[in-house]
Parts: structure tokens; sequence; C-alpha cells
């Protein structure tokens, strides 16, 4: 509940490379990547399972105890992941081939803290999806290091149903988990029902 709560996530953001500003179709599909976000819904490999209930134990204990008028007095430190996703050894480029397969739209720029335009046709940070949803990955070298999620509201029974597919594939195939660290809700990706839950909560 880093939002909710006003709990920082301490977890260093990495710009991605940038390169000279593009030029922008009007209709064209630029996810917006803000700083604050990174990470804060993540997909991980499924034996974090254990760290990540004990971490949101954690937030979830020190937030009651330190609840202020204003706020929250004291922070929370999020540790590492003991399974890093580049244990995992995803392929970049199988990610690519993969969210293409569902037919998502693929983002040539994104648009960083609304001001600047990263070209990620060429970087470390790719982006697929819509701007009620959007699936972002950094790699290092050819694999992924980090895999993240932008969510907003549902309005399309098609889009929903798509999303839920891909989801429960890339989890089926990988063994993932989400955790979303805004509400602390922890989603096994292999488990359609759990995926299903997770995702009404964002339904119009």
């Amino acid at each position: 509940m880093q939002d909710a709560m006003k709990l920082p996530s301490f977890l260093k953001f990495l710009k991605p490379d940038k390169s000279h500003p593009l030029s922008i179709d009007p209709d064209e599909f630029i996810p917006t990547l803000w700083e604050d976000d990174f990470c804060q819904i993540e997909i991980v490999p499924c034996e974090n399972k254990e760290f990540i209930i004990t971490q949101s134990q954690g937030i979830s204990d020190l937030a009651e105890k330190s609840k202020s008028g204003l706020g929250f007095s004291e922070t929370f430190e999020r540790g590492s992941m003991p399974f890093p996703t580049l244990s995992k050894e995803i392929r970049a480029d199988y990610l690519e081939y993969f969210f293409s397969g569902f037919e998502l739209p693929k983002a040539k720029q994104i648009r960083y803290e609304t001001s600047e335009i990263i070209d990620c046709r060429n970087g470390k940070t790719k982006a697929f999806g819509y701007s009620n949803f959007t699936i972002f990955f950094e790699k290092e070298d050819e694999f992924a290091k980090n895999i993240w999620l932008s969510v907003g509201l549902f309005v399309s029974v098609k889009q929903f149903e798509l999303i839920k597919s891909v989801l429960y594939s890339l989890g089926e195939e990988n063994e993932l988990v989400l955790i979303d660290w805004n509400s602390l809700e922890l989603t096994d990706l292999r488990d359609r029902r759990q995926i299903d839950e997770y995702l009404s909560g964002h339904r119009k």
C-alpha cells in the first residue's frame, strides 16, 4: 500500500538508456513511466512467495504502529528478492515474441515522468499493452532483469479477458507470481482464479 500509506519504495530506479527525442504520432501508444511506480506491481519467480508474505506482514505491522495524523512516522525498507528474476533466465526476445503473440501493442517509445521521451526500441526497457494496462520489462544482456505493470481501470470485457490470458500463460510457462506492493496483494499467476480476483479490482 505504498500510495495509500505513503511508504516509499527504497528500490533504486535505473533510468533506461535515452536518445534524442523521436517524432511522435498523436495516435501512437506511448506509455508513461513513473519512477515511483517502478516495480510497485512486479512479477517475480514463485520461489519468492514466503519472502513476499513476510515482507508484506512487516509493512502492514509497521504501518499500523506508525499511523499519525499526517500519514506515517516510519518507513519500511523492502529487501531484495532472494530469487531475482534474472535467475529464471527468461530471454528478452522470448518476452517480445510472447507478448506480440497475444497481439499486445508494442511501444516504440516511453514517456518518462511526462517530460522525457525514451526510445525503447534499442534501449533496455520495453513496454507492451495499452494506456490502462502496460507490461514493462528491463533487460540485462539477453535476459529479463525486472518485469512490472502499470494497471488502470478495465472498461472492455474483451481486453479484460485478454490480459487474464496473458498473465496466466506468462505465469504458467515461467512459474511466476505477481505482488502489488500498493495493496499488498499476492497473486499466483499459475492460478486463473487468483488472476481474475486481482484484476476484478480494476474493473469499472
